[in-house]
């Protein structure tokens, strides 16, 4: 395996382990992405004990809920970083006030901040306007926490390409949000 990559198949079969209640294949699979879905959350919130909070509630549902991983949507580390985010949005959406996100100070300076499902609907609408390929790499690089290098070599493209097409991605879901409002 090159440095940077991700072996899907293996995760794939250490899911599998720990749906039948292996500890040791977990800890294998905490050991491969716990430092990377902590580092993850700490982008998105400014608190480092609610990131390590969240980070462990992640791991608690994937020893919970390994079973319930599908390999025909995604890969396991995409599945894993969609659950921390969700453990984060379900903080927020309760009115936690440590689950504040570096996108906080821009919400407060609106006058009526948006409905945070409002908001997860119309990008997921938007979202659906976009290509299959469009869409696996956004959801890759910013739902699975993926580096600009990492998704590239998953994607096997060059960073160039991958980065040039993110651009163009991100500007159609720009204009397709901003046509929406």
């Amino acid at each position: 395996m090159m440095h940077g990559q991700v072996d899907h198949e293996e995760d794939r079969t250490l899911l599998a382990a720990i749906a039948i209640g292996d500890r040791g294949a977990f800890q294998q699979f905490y050991s491969r992405h716990a430092g990377r879905v902590l580092g993850y959350v700490r982008q998105l919130t400014r608190n480092p004990a609610l990131a390590e909070d969240i980070t462990q509630e992640a791991f608690v549902a994937v020893w919970l809920k390994a079973a319930s991983y599908q390999a025909d949507r995604g890969d396991p580390a995409g599945w894993l970083f969609t659950i921390t985010r969700n453990k984060l949005v379900d903080k927020w959406r309760r009115g936690d006030r440590d689950a504040e996100t570096d996108g906080a100070p821009i919400l407060a300076g609106l006058a009526d901040p948006p409905n945070p499902i409002d908001v997860r609907v119309s990008l997921r609408q938007a979202m659906s306007h976009l290509t299959d390929d469009q869409r696996r790499m956004l959801e890759m690089a910013y739902y699975g926490g993926l580096t600009y290098e990492e998704t590239a070599d998953a994607l096997r493209v060059p960073v160039g390409t991958l980065k040039s097409r993110m651009r163009a991605a991100l500007g159609q879901l720009r204009v397709i949000l901003e046509g929406s409002t």
